[in-house]
């Protein structure tokens, strides 16, 4: 079996998101690799940093097993994490 660290600052970033799109206080994608860096969700979803940042830009271009995969990240529904991705606008470079 495969070890894997735990970085306590890492999961306080997912249970923080988590939290956030249950209440409906996160809004948008954007506030969430504000949370959570684009690094980070890449790696755990197996994604290529340069292609998530791409598929952020225009979620259309993300798989429904790459949602299904990001929801299951940080421990939300499908739909609760959906909603919320293809309700705003996607994030500024700014």
């Amino acid at each position: 079996m495969k070890t894997t660290e735990i970085n306590f600052e890492d999961d306080l970033r997912y249970v923080k998101v988590k939290i956030g799109l249950e209440e409906g206080k996160i809004k948008s994608l954007g506030e969430i690799v504000a949370i959570i860096p684009v690094t980070h969700i890449a790696k755990k979803l197996s994604l290529n940093t340069v292609r998530l940042q791409a598929k952020i830009k225009d979620p259309s271009t993300f798989r429904v097993s790459e949602l299904q995969a990001f929801a299951k990240l940080v421990n939300v529904e499908f739909l609760t994490l959906v909603s919320v991705i293809f309700a705003s606008p996607p994030p500024s470079n700014h």
